[in-house]
């Protein structure tokens, strides 16, 4: 496997991203090391490096060919941050197919009817496009507002729900409650707000 790491992200793409390559022929689930450097490539001990999507907990399957996380950046010298670097703790291998297409997290009203990311929504309405289940989590993720030219940070990470897994050509649902409920009602309307999902296990 390999890494990088991208501070800001090409248009209408996230910033704060880790791109996982993963040259092998099968998925598999990472155990990921990760530490902050700053521009000379110096370890940045006292910045705490979190993740959106948990590769650094084996949470996260990436598939043949890659996938990517979004990291965060606390503590003293989280503005020092230039780089990071990647150590695989744990490899194992997924069942996931290597050509399986992401599935899309769609918010909803209780009756199902859609609703935007930025309003206070009660489920989140998930598709396989995929001829085979596929497993996923779901995570609602709000955006600081930095200065142009700085990169964006996910300052709140918040799982809805648990692993949620999908039939073939499926659709299943997640309700949105406690700490998760409290969130979108706290951040609906924000200027800055999105709901991911994962491949997981």
């Amino acid at each position: 496997m390999s890494f990088g790491y991208h501070a800001l992200g090409k248009r209408e793409f996230i910033d704060q991203t880790l791109s996982i390559n993963n040259t092998g022929r099968t998925s598999v689930v990472p155990t990921l090391a990760i530490t902050a450097v700053d521009s000379t490539g110096k370890d940045l001990p006292d910045v705490r490096v979190t993740t959106a999507y948990g590769s650094d907990r084996g949470s996260l399957v990436v598939q043949h060919g890659g996938g990517y996380d979004i990291l965060a950046f606390s503590g003293a010298d989280a503005g020092q941050v230039a780089d990071v670097r990647v150590t695989v703790k744990e490899l194992v291998p997924a069942d996931l197919p290597a050509d399986s297409s992401a599935v899309e997290a769609k918010p909803a009203d209780p009756a199902g009817q859609p609703l935007s990311k930025f309003d206070a929504f009660d489920q989140v309405v998930l598709k396989n496009p995929n001829n085979t289940a596929v497993s996923v989590r779901v995570v609602y993720l709000v955006y600081d507002q930095p200065k142009s030219g700085s990169p964006q940070q996910a300052v709140e990470v918040v799982p809805i729900g648990g692993l949620t897994t999908i039939p073939a050509g499926g659709t299943s649902s997640v309700t949105v409650s406690g700490d998760a409920k409290a969130a979108v009602q706290r951040f609906s309307g924000g200027p800055a707000v999105s709901v991911k999902t994962y491949f997981s296990r």
